[in-house]
């Protein structure tokens, strides 16, 4: 009689959620951090010679404010760096909780490419932005487990051995390509391996970009963290978590991708906005 109670009040318990509160977490907060870090340069670089030209001084202080931001090269750039690792490192964590990486990988080929035609023709093309960079890393990660049978330590074992290996040779190689180009490419125009892989800029341009080496190295780190610190697919930290204090920004870490694909219009429409009702009246700035 208990046993048949048991069960039946088993049945009838709510299935406990799946998701890793602390990577929605740290993804989120990386969400966040780029659009900021999005929303500033935009206010500094699209709208803030519009709105300095008003004269209003309070609008003159956001924008200063916004274009020192955008100048404090060594803050900007440490953080930008930092967010860029983490969120690697958060998506090869994903690749061992995702029932297709394949399947992951070419969704985010599709939006990539999409991001790359519709900012061709805001003559900003993206050729090889972070998504871009994640759908190379997510497919590689496929082709690696399936090399390795989906055996998933032996995968974890070659994703350390070839993360590691990229995240160390990238100094020595981007300390023999500066020194020769030529040792890497025989297209003095384009210096393919150069400019797309290790992230030379001379001949190369991309509106956002993030080369191969080293995040790719990251990310195959993470896979294989992924593997050994969540064989069971559960938070490492659960009495952290107890009190949903996260969820405000889990939630943005739940539709990073969608949010990356989609930040930059709204931030400039909401700017444009802005600009047209309070401080440039009748005028969007951007159209």
């Amino acid at each position: 009689m208990n046993i048949a109670l048991r069960k039946k009040s088993n049945r009838l318990e709510p299935k406990s959620s799946q998701r890793i509160w602390e990577l929605d977490f740290l993804r989120g907060v990386c969400v966040l951090l780029m659009v900021f870090d999005h929303f500033m340069f935009d206010i500094a670089d699209l709208f803030g010679s519009a709105w300095i030209a008003t004269g209003k001084e309070n609008v003159i202080q956001i924008v200063r404010l916004a274009i020192q931001y955008i100048n404090s090269s060594e803050l900007r750039a440490t953080t930008q760096h930092i967010v860029v690792w983490i969120f690697a490192v958060l998506c090869g964590i994903s690749c061992s909780f995702s029932r297709s990486n394949l399947k992951r990988g070419v969704q985010a080929c599709i939006i990539a490419g999409i991001i790359t035609i519709v900012s061709y023709y805001m003559d900003s093309a993206i050729k090889f932005g972070i998504l871009h960079m994640f759908a190379f890393s997510i497919l590689l990660w496929w082709l690696i487990d399936t090399l390795c049978c989906h055996n998933k330590m032996i995968t974890a074992g070659v994703c350390m051995f070839v993360g590691i290996m990229i995240i160390t040779m990238n100094e020595g190689f981007m300390a023999t390509y500066n020194a020769n180009p030529q040792a890497f490419a025989t297209d003095n125009d384009y210096y393919f391996i150069g400019a797309f892989m290790l992230g030379d800029h001379r001949n190369f341009f991309s509106g956002d970009y993030y080369p191969i080496f080293p995040t790719t190295g990251y990310m195959l780190v993470g896979a294989a963290l992924g593997i050994l610190l969540y064989p069971k697919k559960k938070s490492l930290l659960p009495l952290l978590g107890k009190y949903d204090w996260y969820k405000p920004f889990a939630f943005w870490g739940k539709i990073a991708i969608w949010v990356y694909a989609l930040h930059q219009v709204v931030v400039v429409v909401i700017l444009a906005i802005i600009s047209f009702i309070f401080i440039t009246p009748g005028n969007f700035v951007v159209i």
